[in-house]
């Protein structure tokens, strides 16, 4: 939706590395601003739309609430997503990141 969009663009220009932001800021001035808090607040807006309408908003907020520090509410999104059915090729993709993104934060290797 157009909700998870904006949400990405958050997060995508928080993940700007330094150079990518001094390079942005030569040519465009400064950035707009932006929080975790506030992509966080459109993806939860968007899943409130479309309750589990789209896996990698699901994803989104997993990561999001990772950012945040909230671990608790970042796995029980994670597992959300890894429990929603596969039907689109985005999906396949989506489950794939989550895994990894899962087996990353949430399981104890020994």
């Amino acid at each position: 939706t157009a909700l998870t969009l904006l949400g990405t663009w958050h997060v995508e220009l928080l993940e700007l590395s330094w150079y990518e932001k001094k390079f942005a800021t030569t040519f465009l001035g400064e950035l707009p601003g932006c929080s975790y808090e506030e992509a966080l607040e459109l993806f939860l807006r968007a899943e409130e739309v479309s309750p589990k309408g789209w896996n990698r908003n699901l994803f989104l907020i997993a990561k999001v609430y990772l950012s945040l520090g909230d671990r608790w509410k970042s796995k029980e999104y994670a597992e959300l997503v890894l429990d929603q059915e596969v039907v689109t090729d985005d999906d396949k993709i989506v489950l794939e990141e989550a895994e990894k993104f899962y087996r990353k934060h949430f399981v104890l290797s020994l």
